[in-house]
């Protein structure tokens, strides 16, 4: 009897073991997940949605905490000139800044996906809301086949080449008149090092990633 029981074990044993061969060939010629290659993130589209920057804290010209090498994004707006640390704006949490100078909206768009050694200037494009006195709510909607796109309240655009509509309610009646709807004017800027540009503008302020996150339109 004993005899008959260890038989029957070993034969379960057995089935036991040919099923885990069978699952164990199944499995290691199952076909792999494949990943883009590095460089084919590029002509990915990532549907991501982060709020932009808003009230954006600077330091004068004289703080030691940003490295006379590290390079920034520079612009001037009536007379005031301010940098950007191009590190800060490196990440998808903070490629946007809504920022306000001498009460105009003036939003600084970096695109990250590269490196900053990378002729950065070809992946920034800053804006002016020329008609505007309070900070705009717009931030990072994602990448189109390899592009950033950004929003602006509640639509979507690319970065770079899109005229960009912003509606101000002069009237205060809710209704949207067309001598109230406005596109977004490009300002110039520069990108080079810190100490450069902190030479050529010794009353400078710089941005340097502190600031709070803005809002997230509902419907994006």
């Amino acid at each position: 009897m004993a005899k008959f029981t260890w038989l029957i074990a070993a034969a379960f044993a057995g089935m036991v073991a040919f099923g885990l061969f069978l699952f164990a060939g199944w499995y290691l010629h199952e076909e792999p997940i494949k990943l883009p290659a590095p460089e084919d993130y590029e002509d990915q589209s990532m549907p991501w949605v982060t709020a932009g920057v808003i009230n954006p804290k600077t330091d004068p010209a004289d703080t030691d905490k940003v490295q006379p090498n590290e390079k920034v994004i520079g612009i001037i707006f009536k007379d005031q000139p301010r940098a950007y640390l191009l590190a800060a704006l490196d990440h998808v949490e903070r490629t946007v800044v809504n920022d306000v100078i001498h009460g105009t909206p003036i939003i600084i768009t970096y695109y990250p996906m590269d490196s900053r050694e990378n002729e950065p200037q070809k992946r920034v494009r800053v804006f002016v809301d020329v008609h505007g006195s309070e900070a705009l709510v717009m931030g990072l909607a994602g990448t189109e086949k390899g592009k950033m796109m950004i929003y602006c309240g509640e639509k979507q655009y690319l970065q770079m080449g899109s005229k960009i509509p912003v509606w101000h309610d002069a009237n205060e009646d809710g209704k949207k008149q067309k001598d109230e709807i406005h596109v977004l004017e490009d300002l110039e800027f520069e990108v080079l090092t810190w100490s450069e540009w902190r030479k050529q503008h010794p009353e400078t302020d710089i941005f340097r990633g502190i600031g709070m996150r803005g809002e997230t339109p509902p419907n994006l």
